[in-house]
This record gives structure tokens, C-alpha cells and sequence, in this order.
């Protein structure tokens, strides 16, 4: 069966079955539009303290506080502006988008870089819900990267100055970022950040994987790094320094203020790092499992409970230096 149409002025004749196969792909054209599935790379701007997140300053032409679209909004404001992928806080970024930015987000699932230098003082859990933070992960996460771009500062400080909301000994008490994936095919990275002023700068737990790239961890009265469970972390290029050191309004007791613990059947590689002036232990294994932390031209000085406890896996002569 054929039907005519008209185009330009012309009759053009048109079998049933042309006309349905585009009827049906412009269907599954718009269906893909449509689809939730992140995996695609998202932007944040930088923030500072003064004015603090969340606020639009009007006619702004000077890139105030990383500024990055122009657009005079940073922090929470920037969040929900529109459709653009560029977000003002790394817990709207991680998530799926609300309000103008529905749907642009990173989902669990994609590539985060921040392109302004600031402070981000968020803690953030990548992977699935944990109890206790409400609000955040995901029961189906995907592969994520959170990095800052080459020449950007960022600072995820449980410290915000003169914070409005008064957040700032609540935050020191929590752990910054936690990684808790329970699916070893997922792969979470952090690059180029700094982590500073929590219990805690980073917990994996879980069994999934994370790399820990460029990061300086530092002044968490806790634990630099901690890991828990049968995750899988790798350390490169990296300072985990001055953990368990801490003035401030917040508790300033180290507890135990190592640099970085392994705890359960968690495994971790270390290579081409400083683990240096930790109050507590440089590189502890608590896993009673010989060899589940090895390293790899690494540095350990000056920890207070000693560079090492435990077992640790030396790769070859210049493995470890203390």
C-alpha cells in the first residue's frame, strides 16, 4: 500500500511500511533522549566562605568565588538553575539533578571534575546508602570520578568560616567522603583533591575498588584513610599527613590519628607517596591478614605510634623508607 505526500511543491509517493519504520525510529529517538542513565561528565564551580555557598550576586562580572558560567550564582544556588551540568556542590553533582537540573546530574555513575578552585564543605557518600546520611547514594551506582581539573584547589573541609547554618563541629565528627560499593566491578576515583578536618577524611567500605590519585589527606583526628570490609584501595602519589592533629572548636583528641588503617579483609597498595607526622601509626595493618597492605617507593616519617604496625608488603629494596 503506498500514500502520497506533498514535499516542496511535490507529490511523492510513500510505502506503508517507510512511513512506519519512521514513525517508529523517531519513537526510539526520543525514548533515548529521554533515558535517566548518567554516565556522562559534569562540572562544578568552586565556592569559598564570604559570600558563603548558596548565594546569587547580582550583575557579577568578576568570576566571584569560581564563578565558572558567569551566571552570579555559586554554591546551592548554582545547583538547580538550569539544565546546564554545572553545579555549585558536589552532593547535587553525585546525584541526579532536581528542579531546572533534573535529570543532569552525575547519577552515581559518571565523571565530576571541579573547574574553579574553592572549598566544598560537604561529606559525600559515593556507592550505595549509608545509614545515618540520609539523602545520598545509590542502590543501582555505577563507576564515578571526582577530580579537580590540573591548577584547581579543592578543599573538602569539614570547615566552613563563620558557617550560617553552624555545622562546622557536626561535620568534624563525620567521616568526609565514604566509598561503599558492594559490586567489585565498580571502580570509584578521587584525584587532585584535598580532604581535611573530618573524623575521618576517607572510609572505603564494602568490596568494591577506589583509587586515591594526587589527594592530600590531612588534619583528620581520626583516620586519614580507613578501610574496611573486602575493598580493594590503591594509593598513588600522594601526602597523608598531620592526621590526628587538629585546633579548632571540635574535638582536637587524636583517636588514634593514623595516617592510613586497613581493618577486616580490605586490602591496600601504596606507591609513590609520603605518609609523614600522623599522631597515631603512618601505615597500620589491623587486618591480621600478612601482607594485605604492600607498598611501593613510599615514604613513612616522623608518625608518632611509629611508621608501621603490622605486616607490611614490600615490593622490592626501596619499597618503604622510614
Amino acid at each position: 500500500m503506498n500514500t502520497h505526500v506533498h514535499i516542496g511543491g511535490r507529490t511523492v509517493r510513500i510505502g506503508l511500511m517507510a512511513m512506519l519504520f519512521a514513525v517508529l525510529f523517531a519513537g526510539v529517538s526520543t525514548f533515548r533522549v529521554q533515558t535517566t542513565s548518567a554516565n556522562h561528565p559534569v562540572l562544578v564551580e568552586g565556592n569559598c566562605d564570604s559570600p558563603v555557598p548558596g548565594t546569587t550576586v547580582l550583575n557579577n562580572t568578576s568570576g566571584v568565588c569560581g564563578d565558572y558560567d558567569g551566571d552570579g550564582r555559586i554554591g546551592t544556588a548554582e545547583d538547580t538553575d538550569g539544565a546546564d551540568r554545572i553545579f555549585g556542590t558536589l552532593q547535587a553533582a553525585l546525584g541526579a539533578g532536581t528542579g531546572a537540573a533534573a535529570g543532569t546530574g552525575a547519577n552515581q555513575n559518571g565523571r565530576i571534575t571541579i573547574v574553579t578552585s574553592g572549598r566544598f564543605a560537604e561529606q559525600l557518600v559515593i556507592g550505595q546508602p549509608v545509614s545515618g546520611v540520609p539523602g545520598q547514594g545509590s542502590t543501582t551506582p555505577g563507576n564515578v570520578t571526582i577530580e579537580a581539573a590540573p591548577g584547581v584547589e579543592a578543599n573538602i573541609d569539614a570547615v566552613l568560616q563563620g558557617d550560617p547554618a553552624g555545622g562546622n563541629n557536626a561535620r568534624q565528627a563525620t567521616v568526609g567522603i565514604i566509598v561503599n560499593l558492594f559490586d567489585t566491578t565498580r571502580v570509584v576515583t578521587l584525584r587532585n583533591l584535598v580532604i581535611r578536618n573530618w573524623a575521618e577524611g576517607i572510609r572505603h567500605a564494602a568490596n568494591g575498588r577506589l583509587v586515591i590519585d594526587k589527594c592530600r589527606i590531612e588534619h583528620n583526628i581520626g583516620h586519614g584513610v580507613r578501610t574496611t570490609e573486602a575493598s580493594l584501595t590503591v594509593i598513588t602519589n600522594s601526602q597523608i599527613t598531620g592526621n590526628g592533629f587538629r585546633v579548632g572548636t571540635a574535638s582536637g583528641t587524636a583517636a588514634p590519628g593514623n595516617g592510613v588503617t586497613a581493618e577486616g579483609a580490605s586490602q591496600i597498595r601504596i606507591s609513590d607517596s609520603t605518609v609523614a607526622h600522623n599522631f597515631g601509626v603512618g601505615i597500620a595493618n589491623l587486618t591480621g591478614g600478612p601482607g594485605f597492605i604492600s607498598v611501593f617507593q613510599t615514604g613513612a616519617f616522623f608518625n608518632g605510634g611509629g611508621n608501621t604496625a603490622g605486616s607490611i608488603g614490600l615490593n622490592n629494596s626501596n619499597a618503604l623508607a622510614q
